[in-house]
């Protein structure tokens, strides 16, 4: 076997033990995955899998990075608009809620997760949070841009973005949980929350 072939095939073995923890965590939740688990369902020897892995956590982790930073990558990729604050928290909001939805049982079952070792990937209600938390620091970033184009009420802009980051949260869970909503409902469920929650922080 040529070098690219073994490279290729130790890849493509690594893939399909995230996957089978990525489905173990879809269906049972993320406490559930193990490497027995994992084991039992390749028919693999737990040797071959701490071959790739350290650790159960290692899997775990890997998975936070793959998937949620993914989600929260939606965020990131639109463009700042110098001028229009209020436009940047719109479409980010926007393009995370449709991200999350088309993640949605991934994105439950590790937003929902109260395990520590998640949490400290995922918690988004601490002091300092924009200072490690990138998704949250744009926010801020909007708000604060804002305040300064006397756009905004002066805020506590971390508290601001923590609270809209709530809001948002709260309506996409329930979108995830009442399933089959359609496209006009949605639109219009989204757009009537982003228009309560910028009044709030716009000057008048």
């Amino acid at each position: 076997m040529s070098r690219q072939r073994q490279i290729n095939k130790k890849e493509e073995i690594k893939q399909l033990i995230l996957n089978t923890a990525r489905e173990i965590m879809v269906k049972e939740g993320i406490d559930k995955i193990s490497i027995r688990k994992i084991t039992n369902t390749l028919d693999y020897s737990p040797g071959i899998v701490y071959h790739y892995f350290k650790d159960k956590e290692e899997i775990i982790e890997t998975l936070l990075k793959e998937g949620y930073g993914e989600i929260l990558n939606s965020i990131r990729v639109i463009k700042d608009y110098e001028k229009e604050p209020e436009k940047e928290i719109r479409e980010r909001f926007i393009s995370y809620i449709n991200a999350v939805l088309e993640f949605s049982d991934y994105y439950l079952a590790i937003v929902l997760s109260d395990k520590v070792s998640i949490l400290q990937y995922t918690s988004m209600l601490h002091k300092g949070v924009s200072e490690d938390r990138k998704s949250i620091k744009i926010l801020c970033d909007s708000i604060r841009k804002g305040i300064q184009l006397n756009q905004f009420k002066e805020c506590n802009v971390e508290l601001t973005a923590q609270a809209l980051w709530v809001s948002i949260f709260g309506l996409t869970v329930r979108l995830i949980i009442e399933g089959e909503i359609d496209i006009e409902q949605k639109e219009k469920l989204i757009n009537q929350q982003l228009d309560i929650l910028i009044s709030g922080i716009k000057k008048q």
